[in-house]
């Protein structure tokens, strides 16, 4: 009775949250204390993947052509999202060649749920509510291109959510597994904005903090 079946916990919180607890939560040559708060964590990234492609799908237009705009349409916040994500791919991609799974996979998540999820795609709601048809779909394409290459890198971690969701995407291949690994790019290095921008979140989460 002191087992744990894989499958039973698979068939409550899918394959993909199981196989992503046990990378993040391993550390090389120590054992892992099993918790269902933490496969359920897992899940709820999950969902949090499935919501954020829900609201890429609603919003764009029919016909859409994905990829970045040229730098002078990038706004602020397109910046910060670009270079975070930048410096993201580089320490990821080094993790793995050290076989540091648990921190790449942790990287990943991190920047998809605090990067991705909470903050550039509120902005870009505001921005496809707005006035401004460029500054829209100049958002809109960041998403979608940043969101595209979080999927292939989540790939290795979560295979079957980030298949399906890549499938759906606009301009995808047949399949993600055939993709090429997104590689840190010189071009999309906004130091500058990114600084400007991470000052823009540390005054909202104080004022937050003081309205709480």
């Amino acid at each position: 009775g002191n087992g744990i079946d894989p499958l039973e916990v698979i068939a409550t919180y899918g394959a993909d949250a199981l196989r992503f607890t046990l990378v993040v939560g391993g550390t090389p040559g120590g054992d892992t204390r099993f918790s269902d708060d933490k496969v359920r964590s897992s899940r709820n990234f999950a969902n949090k993947l499935w919501n954020a492609a829900r609201f890429v799908m609603m919003n764009l237009p029919e016909g859409f052509t994905p990829g970045l705009p040229n730098t002078a349409a990038l706004e602020l916040s397109d910046k910060w999202a670009l270079s975070v994500y930048n410096e993201m791919v580089k320490e990821v991609t080094e993790n793995l060649d050290r076989f540091e799974f648990g921190l790449a996979a942790q990287k990943v998540y991190d920047y998809i749920w605090d990067t991705l999820c909470d903050w550039l795609i509120e902005i870009v709601k505001t921005r496809t509510a707005g006035d401004d048809a460029q500054s829209a779909d100049t958002g809109l394409r960041v998403l979608v291109w940043l969101f595209s290459g979080c999927l292939k890198l989540l790939h290795p971690f979560m295979p079957f959510i980030t298949e399906e969701i890549y499938r759906a995407l606009p301009g995808r291949a047949e399949t993600i597994m055939t993709t090429a690994w997104p590689l840190y790019a010189a071009s999309h290095a906004f130091a500058k904005e990114q600084a400007e921008f991470t000052e823009v979140i540390n005054l909202t989460r104080a004022v937050r903090s003081v309205r709480a």
